[in-house]
């Protein structure tokens, strides 16, 4: 065994055993490096020959191109500043070229001058720990791809729950499934109830029916062969016999992991149930709304004298039917009624109580009485009618030979009067408190106005000019502002145009009802 003069020797037989055959490696080197003492166990680890070491080479020599960098940049340094180093990471170079993974701790011995004398380091062998180290790593990375799978997967159903119709389902689930799996084609695509073709109801990137098609009869993961645009896979969306699918396209060969795959098949399920739910909600809103018409009035009367139009439009978001009403109908002694009404809250007890009120104005105005008497017996009406109680109403009734127009509103918003030019002002007489709420001492009252040939005037719901981050007044004078930006006033080309002027991208959150009234230029 070489080993330096001034590497102590003086060992008994039993401590060289145990020096040579130690768990761990132990060198010994001159402050330049190169070695000049090594145990068995280290030269066991690595494969080299005691000779191939102990004089010949540096210990630097042993280490990877990172580790000479690290032992010139920190190890040394550190080394001959403080005097030792402990656990440094490093890889040594076996004989055979393979890599040890290695813990370190290393000694600087100086002499009595304080002049450096060996450096004496310890080696671990930490081939176990690296792979624990990359097993940890590697489990750390699944549990983050988990939790990020988990996490889209919350957003799929987040963005599914607040989807309001199938084009809207299929987008927001494309969009994540885009960015999961970075493919270039994705598509949601359903089957036609009634011809059974399959069509797709949004896709991103170029996605044809037939890239789609296959066999109904196909597992609920059904990956495609390879093909000239690369790999497809699609799957079933719920349990439909006929075949509706959620379908990736990606330009090179993917493998799908067990884990992909349930990521799938439980977005299909989401998608599946967000599409029922949605074809539910369509149906139910057709019904609430269907209900919602039949319970508004008949046709305008037609007369040449005059031209009535009216427009109810349900609010976007609620499927209950609501309390907004309109209706003209003729009086006698050649008269004709316009009334817009609207009954508080919304569902079948509003409804009901609305289609009620309606019907009671009809009979009441039918027997000729003026407006404020009519909503006088209409108090004692919603007295014995609950829901309708607190309900406004706006009543007008026009004399079209003479263009005279009696008018009385319990509560409601005031009329749009127009003269021949369309000039618009509010009406601001003949008003009085919600039905049902009559002040004692205080008898319902009603105004008067006169339209000239080519005027009229507009009932409306407060749909269409409320919102709740501004006053009323704000509102009104909204109102007015597009009514002067209507190039003609006919009643239909108005009760057109007003929603889309004055309701944020054609949305609100109540019903919108408006009731236009125009005497002709040249009435008989």
């Amino acid at each position: 065994m070489k080993r330096a003069s001034w590497e102590p020797s003086g060992l008994d037989e039993s401590a060289e055993e145990l020096y040579e055959n130690a768990p761990c490696g132990y060198l010994s080197a001159a402050p330049d490096g190169r070695i000049v003492r090594v145990n068995a166990t280290f030269l066991r680890w690595t494969g080299y020959r005691r000779e191939d070491l102990v004089g010949v080479k540096r210990f630097q020599d042993l280490l990877t191109a990172g580790g000479r960098i690290y032992h010139e940049t920190h190890y040394s340094p550190l080394l001959r500043m403080q005097g030792a180093v402990r656990e440094i990471a490093l890889d040594i170079v076996r004989a055979d070229a393979s890599r040890l993974p290695v813990l370190i701790n290393s000694v600087l011995v100086r002499d009595e001058a304080g002049a450096p004398r060996v450096v004496r380091t310890t080696v671990f062998d930490a081939t176990e720990r690296k792979l624990y180290e990359r097993e940890l790593l590697a489990a750390r990375d699944r549990e983050r791809v988990a939790r990020e799978r988990i996490e889209r997967l919350q957003r799929i159903t987040e963005a599914l729950t607040a989807a309001p119709d199938s084009a809207a389902v299929a987008t927001a689930v494309i969009r994540e499934l885009v960015a999961a799996f970075g493919a270039d084609r994705v598509a949601v695509a359903m089957a036609d109830p009634e011809s059974q073709a399959l069509q797709v109801v949004a896709s991103h990137g170029e996605v044809e029916p037939g890239d789609i098609a296959g066999s109904d009869a196909a597992p609920e993961f059904d990956e495609g062969e390879e093909g000239r645009r690369g790999a497809t896979v699609r799957v079933r969306l719920g349990t439909d016999p006929v075949g509706s699918w959620l379908w990736l396209g990606f330009p090179a060969t993917r493998r799908f992991e067990p884990e992909d795959r349930a990521f799938l098949i439980a977005t299909a399920r989401q998608t599946a149930l967000a599409l029922e739910r949605s074809r539910l909600h369509d149906e139910a809103r057709d019904v609430a709304h269907g209900l919602q018409r039949s319970l508004l009035a008949a046709a305008a009367p037609e007369d040449p004298r005059f031209e009535v139009a009216a427009l109810y439009s349900p609010a976007l978001e609620h499927l209950q039917v609501g309390g907004d009403w309109h209706d003209a109908f003729t009086l006698p002694q050649d008269r004709v009624a316009v009334v817009v009404g609207d009954v508080v809250g919304r569902g079948l007890a509003a409804a009901s109580a609305m289609g009620q009120l309606r019907s009671a104005v009809r009979a009441i105005a039918g027997v000729g009485l003026g407006p404020a008497e009519i909503l006088h017996h209409l108090d004692t009406f919603v007295d014995q009618l609950e829901a309708a109680r607190y309900a406004t109403l706006a009543y007008a009734d026009v004399d079209p030979r003479t263009g005279c127009v009696r008018f009385a509103s319990a509560g409601h918003l005031p009329p749009v009067v127009l003269d021949a030019d369309g000039v618009p002002e509010l009406f601001m007489e003949g008003r009085s408190t919600p039905l049902g709420i009559p002040v004692p001492g205080v008898t319902r009252i009603q105004g008067d106005f006169t339209l000239a040939p080519g005027g009229g005037f507009l009932l409306y719901t407060d749909g269409l000019v409320e919102r709740r981050t501004e006053p009323i007044d704000a509102g009104l004078e909204r109102l007015l502002a597009a009514i002067r930006t209507v190039p003609d006033a006919a009643p239909h080309a108005l009760v057109l145009a007003l929603p889309g002027a004055l309701l944020e991208h054609g949305t609100s959150d109540d019903d919108v009802c408006a009731l236009a009234f125009r005497l002709r230029a040249h009435t008989a």
